[in-house]
């Protein structure tokens, strides 16, 4: 492999490749999260000198909030052109994420994006592809093959040598981009143990994908005679794995597992709050139990009497009510895009990059249980910061008094939204599908290396 003037060739070209593909991904990420921390900052400034103004008011100013992404998303962007890039938050109802940068880009977006991840999992499979289609077939045809086989070599020896060779000038081919690619991570961004955990765990799974294809590649050169034939189907299996498989699996999710679209989602979300789920009533028969245990509970028959704001209380009420619904509809949703997944998988039996894409985004932290962890950190502080004003609101009134007010320092004492985005425990978990489904082609790509391995001849 060394002596091969091909493996020279491909190794200064990865290299350029990869590394351009890298730095344009870290210049991209790094102005994103700058981005984001400033725009959350003037958010946050924004929120804290609202001046005077009743507590409700000052609520529906709302707070932005946005999702800090891993540095490896600078090796794989995975959803991030699609799923937002900041949440509003807001009394009454839950947003989704908004602003996504796909919306803004031009024309020349459409072509592909600029990422790291496009070059490890699409094309340096055919990087092995180009080094082992003629594994055996130029043996076979240059009569080296005979001669190796009236020695008395094992077929598997051979091929397993052949093998092992192809994945250490692979590898050989491939340190130097990567140790670029560390040292600029390194240089660029504060790495947690945790990324470094997910980086290592990422090469690693990278690596039996690529053992994948080799093992694919050798075996199907013991089959063919003519190295062109075994080049063309193993280019063939390629654009059936990286280019059909992943429409073919998002066109069978769509059909299996339908979802609403917006404006059916947001007008499930006003039905169930208006006529109520099961049997909890329609707004006004929840609201007038509502009225009448607040008055039996402070002992008064009217509300003007309450020592506190009713107007308070009674939204406090139907915001809880709304965050149920919201939560409802908002879990099925999300329920369904993993179903989605799940039978993309199906179309895994083209080959393993749509697994591979799905392992890489995952352990990246990009995409959509990464995304929906957020989520669900964010309406967790919606749910504080509401209700904080809401208790202003409540204790700074009386009855159906709407004069509370609140000042600087109030809107000050609001704490920062603070995310703490999940461990590489739980990329695991959730890529444990993909893994598995990788692990599965390796074992079959390997089983078919040895069996083959025993039916060859000269």
């Amino acid at each position: 492999m060394l002596r091969d003037g091909r493996l020279l060739v491909l190794a200064f070209s990865v290299f350029a490749v990869l590394t351009g593909f890298f730095l344009a991904s870290v210049a991209e990420h790094q102005q994103v999260q700058q981005e984001k921390q400033a725009v959350g900052a003037t958010a946050k400034e924004q929120w804290d000198t609202q001046g005077v103004k009743n507590p409700h008011a000052a609520a529906h100013f709302g707070i932005y909030v946005f999702k800090p992404d891993s540095p490896l998303a600078a090796v794989d962007p995975g959803l991030r052109q699609y799923t937002g890039q900041t949440l509003w938050l807001e009394p009454h109802k839950r947003n989704g994420a908004r602003f996504s940068p796909a919306a803004d880009q031009g024309l020349a977006s459409r072509f592909g994006q600029a990422s790291a991840g496009f070059v490890l999992y699409a094309l340096l499979p055919l990087l092995v592809i180009a080094l082992a289609f003629n594994a055996v077939t130029q043996e076979r045809e240059q009569g080296t093959l005979r001669m190796l086989h009236s020695l008395g070599v094992s077929a598997t020896k051979l091929l397993l040598g052949k093998f092992i060779g192809l994945l250490l000038a692979f590898v050989a081919v491939l340190m130097p981009a990567m140790a670029v690619a560390i040292v600029i991570l390194y240089q660029n961004f504060d790495l947690a143990g945790d990324d470094i955990l997910r980086l290592f765990t990422l090469s690693g799974t990278f690596f039996i994908y690529y053992a994948v294809f080799a093992a694919l590649a050798m075996s199907t050169s013991i089959h063919f005679k003519s190295s062109r034939l075994a080049l063309f189907t193993l280019l063939a299996f390629w654009s059936g794995s990286v280019l059909i498989a992943p429409r073919l699996g998002a066109a069978a999710a769509e059909m299996m597992v339908p979802t609403p679209g917006a404006t059916a989602f947001w007008a499930g979300i006003k039905k169930d709050i208006q006529q109520g789920l099961d049997n909890d009533g329609d707004h006004d028969a929840r609201e007038a139990l509502f009225k009448a245990q607040v008055l039996k509970q402070y002992g008064v028959a009217r509300v003007e009497d309450l020592p506190v704001g009713y107007a308070a209380l009674n939204r406090n009420f139907n915001d809880g009510y709304s965050e149920r619904v919201h939560a409802l509809h908002f879990d099925r949703l999300r329920d369904a895009f993993e179903r989605q997944g799940r039978f993309i998988h199906i179309a895994s039996l083209l080959g393993p990059s749509i697994a591979m894409r799905s392992v890489s985004m995952t352990l990246s932290g990009m995409d959509l249980a990464h995304q929906r962890h957020f989520e669900d950190a964010a309406e967790h502080y919606r749910h504080y910061f509401i209700g904080l004003t809401d208790d202003w609101d409540r204790e700074r009134s009386h009855g159906t008094e709407r004069g509370a007010q609140g000042h600087d320092t109030d809107w000050g004492s609001v704490m920062a939204f603070s995310y703490a985005p999940p461990s590489v425990g739980f990329a695991l978990h959730h890529a444990l599908a993909e893994l598995l489904v990788l692990l599965a082609w390796l074992v079959a790509a390997l089983t078919w290396l040895l069996f083959s391995a025993k039916r060859l001849k000269p």
